[in-house]
C-alpha cells in the first residue's frame, strides 16, 4: 500500500501506517523507507508500481503538493486503483481526485476504517490474482529501472550465483557493466566450467546506424571490447569457454541468461536507448508443469542472434578444445 501525503500530515500518514500495519497491510510512507542517499524519484517510482493501491491524505497542503499530484497521477496512469481519502472540510480536489470515490475521514468520531481497509484487501487480492497470471507466464518479477534491477541482478551477484558447467549468455548493446568485471567472467569460465557466449555491438557500426542512437552507448562499446580481449587464455585443465561476437546492428533490449539453484533464469531489459531510470526489466523463469514459455522464446531468439557467426575473441580449455 502506497501512502501519498505532504509532508506537513506525516502524523497523519503515520496513524494510518499504524491501522494498516495491525490489519496486516504492509506499506510505504517515503520518510520511514527511502535512506539517505538513494534516488528519491526512481524509490517513489518503484514503490507506486509495487503497490496494490495507492491512498491520498487529502488536506489543503496535499492538494496543492506537486510531489503528491504526481504520485497519484502516476498510480492512475499505471491503471493502479487510487483511494483519496478526505480528511479537511469543504476542500476543493483536483479533476482526477475528485471524480474517484473518496472517504469522509473529516470527524475523527465517524471515519470508514472499515469501508477503508475492505477497499484495499480487494485492490490486494486482485493485485495477486495478477502476479499469478504473471508467474504463470513465466514472469517472477518486474523491476523498474536499473537500479532497482542492480540491487539483486548485479554482474557480481550473478558470476557468484551461476551453477558450474552451466551457460552464461549475453546479448546487449555496450556491456559495459559485464566488461567491468571482465576478470570475474574468466573466473567462472576457468574455475566453474561456465559455457559463456557474449554478442555486442560491432565497434565499426558508425553512430548514425544504430537502431537507437545512444550517446553513453556508442561510446562504451569500444572500450568494453578492449576490456574482454585483456582475458587471458584458459588453462589446459579448464572445461569452460568463452565466446565474443559482433552484432550488425544495435539491438532493442539486452537479456541474460544462465543458470542458478532454482534453475535457469532470464533478464530481459526493455527500454535501449533511454535513461536507466526510465528502463523495465523482467526476471523470466521456466513456468511449472509446462514447456516453452517467455525465458525459452527469448533464450532462441538471442541464440539465434550469435550462433553461426564467427567469434572475435575465443577462449577454449583445453578439455573443451579435446
Amino acid at each position: 500500500m502506497f501512502v501519498s501525503y505532504s509532508r506537513d500530515d506525516e502524523d497523519i500518514a503515520r496513524a494510518l501506517r499504524d491501522r494498516f500495519s495491525d490489519a496486516s497491510i504492509p506499506s510505504f510512507i517515503d520518510s520511514s523507507r527511502i535512506k539517505v542517499g538513494d534516488n528519491w524519484r526512481n524509490e517513489i517510482v518503484a514503490a507506486i508500481h509495487q503497490a496494490s493501491a495507492l491512498v491520498v491524505i487529502c488536506t489543503g497542503r496535499s492538494v496543492k503538493s506537486h510531489e503528491v499530484t504526481f504520485e497519484w497521477a502516476y498510480a492512475l496512469g499505471l491503471q493502479i486503483p487510487v483511494i483519496p481519502v478526505l480528511y479537511e472540510k469543504s476542500l476543493t480536489l483536483p479533476a482526477g481526485l475528485g471524480g474517484l470515490d473518496l472517504l469522509d475521514f473529516v470527524d475523527p468520531r465517524r471515519r470508514q476504517w472499515d469501508r477503508l481497509i475492505s477497499r484495499i484487501q480487494e485492490a490486494r487480492t486482485e493485485s495477486s490474482a495478477t502476479g499469478a497470471h504473471l508467474r504463470r507466464l513465466g514472469i517472477s518479477n518486474i523491476f523498474f529501472g536499473r537500479t532497482q534491477l542492480f540491487k539483486k541482478y548485479t554482474v557480481s551477484q550473478i558470476l557468484e550465483r551461476i551453477t558450474p558447467a552451466s551457460e552464461l549468455m549475453v546479448v546487449g548493446r555496450s556491456l559495459e557493466a559485464w566488461a567491468r568485471e571482465f576478470t570475474g567472467v574468466w573466473a567462472v569460465c576457468e574455475k566453474k566450467a561456465v559455457r559463456a557466449r557474449f554478442g555486442l555491438v560491432a565497434p565499426s557500426l558508425a553512430a548514425e546506424d544504430w537502431l537507437t542512437p545512444s550517446a553513453y552507448a556508442t561510446v562504451d562499446v569500444g572500450p568494453s571490447v578492449e576490456k574482454f580481449r585483456l582475458l587471458p587464455p584458459l588453462s589446459p585443465s579448464s572445461q569452460g569457454s568463452f565466446d565474443l561476437c559482433f552484432l550488425p546492428n544495435s539491438p532493442l533490449l539486452s537479456f541474460t541468461y544462465f543458470e542458478d539453484s532454482v534453475g535457469p533464469c532470464g533478464i530481459l531489459e526493455v527500454g535501449a536507448g533511454l535513461s536507466f531510470g526510465q528502463r523495465h526489466s523482467f526476471i523470466l523463469r521456466a513456468t511449472e508443469g509446462e514447456s516453452g514459455g517467455w525465458i525459452e522464446s527469448v533464450y532462441h531468439t538471442c541464440d539465434s542472434m550469435l550462433r553461426g557467426r564467427r567469434p572475435e575473441i575465443s577462449l577454449l580449455g583445453g578439455l573443451v578444445a579435446d
